[in-house]
């Protein structure tokens, strides 16, 4: 964690070469083609088997084909969804890029802005400039030294590079390599999230690496336990995956399945299943929005492992481009802002639209079913789905773990549809019945006048909301919208004589003009106590984007966050006894991401706050701070948690205030450590457009 840290804190001090600072030949056309030539090959000295999460050093060779002039430059880019910062100021730190050749160079670290031609990537760009003319059959060996391997196992991982033509940038040519999982640490255990009482199912047991990633270790004995109790013991098998079959429920309610080895080092649970009668919907768990990337420039993942990796955990995935993975064709189409933004379309009929690269409405037809991405990977985009309800679509909401914003790893959003017994899942989306999570699987039933989520109803003056959530973490708040507007919240928990402080970091990314979403931002601080121990007691383990690291100090803890639209939370215990000892909450000034540029606004400094309060202070509604930083107004929550959250909440609202025609309304649950629920908008009134 420390070295997590201090790779940030050096990010955020680099040393930025200028655009004034570039030598002329820079920004000279280098060849005479307009066309990307073949000038050098490359090639690796890797070891022969890489491990997630390892570090190692490992050089890229490039042989140029043909005569380089002086002022070429060969830009060393991050990997697809790499979380990590390549730097070549300090050799003593992670992921130092340093060169070997005869011929004359200078490696630099810079601003990505400061070159034209590339588009859009990390913040932060190692660049080498070749300072003499290469002639054909000279080498330049490219070392990465102490590279952070990412926690993600990959079948195509590369090292991408692209080389200058004057103001133009091409990639080049690279080899992959696979990163393997590493030693399995426990079982994943899937099934149906609803089960109808009496109808026999199917559970998946997949053996996993401590990041999740699916290993090739055969399934050892098992014991199978339901809802604690042993059912069954399962031999071993020679393959990584298992299917437990005939599993029957015979009682409503919610239940688990554990499984072990017999010699109890491999555990897994299950998903809650929830045992309902024939009334209740099925919930299919899909995502269509999975990524690849090509190997021959960043790398990445294939279909045919995407599909491996997930085909246990989805019951409906999708992957752009590829016809491995689904029975539909799915297309996604980049545009550019002024051409009318990003969307993807399944089987030629449902518009998914996309925020990073907001899709104008006016792309859209009616006639068929319109969703909203309102989560990708760690992104959050709820104003999407609320501006095209506004204009009068009806739009049922999805998400989806990957994310074109560089750098950011798959996470584990995903869409759920609920799906009547006896139809397919294609009725269920042209009907809009989905729901969103942010984590995990959460079983999320709200019906609006007895009307499911995502459908539209007839006009009626009295709105009664009701619903159930029943997840694995503690559920803080459950919200009902109105139109995009928050008309009525329940927190479920009891914050008296807490001693749990709940840290909330957000920063909204909604464009303030038609534009492009603001970029995220990083948190980098520390709470200290005057008197008495702080504990972390954060249940996740979130990655190089979200930690925090106890120093020699009991009385502090360091911590660092990134937000794109929504929240991140850290909870932390702390000495109770002592209710008048003063907590010091700091951040320091940081900026922007960088990745994006929005033309009516580009990222800006973000301003340094100090908050000084103690426990009797946190003991009311907490305190709230609220700074702008030109034109978003971000927030920083502390108050205190109750420790003892429930899991399964029931739920009701009633509207009948100020009610017309075409309003809609959506169910948003918050978790204890800001795991999100959305319900797509059910509408009243209105009509929708025939074929």
């Amino acid at each position: 964690m420390g070295t997590t840290l201090a790779l940030f804190f050096f990010a955020g001090n680099i040393a930025f070469v200028d655009a004034e600072a570039l030598t002329e030949s820079q920004v000279e056309p280098v060849f005479d083609s307009g066309y990307p030539p073949v000038i050098m090959k490359t090639w690796l000295d890797v070891p022969d088997r890489v491990i997630i999460s390892s570090q190692l050093d490992i050089t890229q060779w490039v042989e140029v084909a043909r005569p380089l002039p002086a002022g070429t430059i060969i830009a060393v880019e991050h990997p697809s969804f790499y979380s990590g910062q390549f730097q070549s100021l300090d050799s003593s730190q992670d992921n130092f890029i340093s060169v070997e050749s005869d011929a004359s160079f200078v490696v630099k670290t810079l601003r990505r802005n400061v070159l034209p031609g590339l588009d859009d990537g990390n913040d932060f760009l190692v660049v080498v400039e070749i300072t003499s003319e290469m002639f054909s059959g000279q080498r330049l060996g490219i070392r990465y030294s102490k590279l952070r391997i990412p926690p993600i196992s990959y079948d195509k991982f590369s090292l991408p590079l692209q080389v200058s033509t004057g103001d133009r940038f091409f990639p080049v040519d690279v080899d992959s390599f696979p990163i393997a999982p590493g030693p399995a640490k426990r079982l994943v255990v899937s099934a149906p999230s609803i089960i109808h009482i009496g109808k026999s199912f199917d559970a998946h047991v997949v053996v996993v690496d401590e990041s999740g990633n699916p290993t090739n270790r055969a399934i050892p004995g098992l014991e199978i336990l339901i809802d604690g109790k042993f059912s069954k013991r399962l031999e071993s098998k020679d393959e990584p995956k298992l299917v437990i079959s005939d599993l029957m429920f015979e009682k409503e309610g919610l239940h688990r399945i554990d499984v072990r080895s017999s010699g109890g080092s491999l555990r897994g649970r299950s998903n809650l299943i929830y045992a309902a009668g024939y009334d209740v919907p099925n919930i299919f768990w899909s995502d269509f929005h999975l990524h690849m990337n090509g190997h021959k420039t960043k790398g990445g993942f294939s279909a045919e492992f995407l599909h491996e990796r997930h085909k246990a955990s989805l019951d409906v995935l999708s992957i752009p481009g590829s016809k491995i993975s689904s029975t539909i064709a799915s297309s996604e189409f980049h545009r550019p802002f002024a051409e009318g933004g990003n969307m993807i379309l399944l089987d030629e009929k449902y518009q998914i639209a996309l925020a990073d690269v907001p899709l104008d409405h006016r792309r859209l037809n009616a006639r068929y079913p319109i969703l909203a991405e309102i989560i990708a990977g760690r992104s959050q985009y709820e104003w999407l789905g609320i501006r095209l309800a506004d204009l009068g679509y009806k739009v049922s909401f999805v998400g989806s773990q990957s994310s074109h914003l560089t750098g950011t790893p798959n996470r584990h959003a995903k869409s759920a549809m609920l799906v009547r017994d006896g139809e397919d899942w294609q009725t269920a989306l042209n009907e809009g019945r989905t729901y969103v999570v942010s984590e995990g699987r959460p079983i999320l039933l709200v019906k609006i006048n007895n009307a499911h989520a995502g459908m539209r109803i007839p006009y009626s003056s009295r709105r009664q909301i009701e619903g159930e959530v029943h997840a694995t973490y503690g559920i803080h708040t459950i919200e009902l919208l109105k139109n995009g507007v928050v008309i009525g919240s329940k927190k479920p928990g009891i914050a008296a004589n807490s001693n749990v402080i709940q840290i909330q970091m957000s920063s909204p990314n909604k464009p303030l003009v038609w534009d492009l979403p603001r970029n995220g931002r990083e948190w980098i601080g520390y709470l200290k106590s005057s008197k008495g121990r702080i504990t972390d007691v954060s249940t996740k383990n979130y990655g190089d984007m979200h930690n925090m690291a106890s120093t020699a100090d009991s009385s502090r803890l360091d911590f660092i966050t990134w937000t794109h639209g929504g929240s991140r939370t850290f909870l932390v215990e702390v000495d109770s006894e002592e209710p008048k000892a003063l907590f010091e909450l700091a951040i320091m000034a940081g900026f922007e991401d960088s990745r994006i540029q929005p033309g009516y606004r580009g990222s800006t400094q973000t301003p340094a706050i100090r908050q000084v309060f103690s426990l009797d202070q946190l003991e009311s509604n907490g305190i709230t701070r609220t700074f702008e930083t030109f034109g978003y107004y971000d927030q920083v929550k502390i108050s205190l948690l109750d420790k003892k959250l429930p899991t399964s909440q029931d739920f009701e609202f009633v509207d009948s205030t100020n009610v017309r025609p075409g309003d809609y309304y959506y169910v948003r649950i918050t978790g204890v450590e800001d795991e999100r629920v959305w319900s797509s908008p059910v509408y009243l009134g209105g009509f929708d457009v025939g074929e």
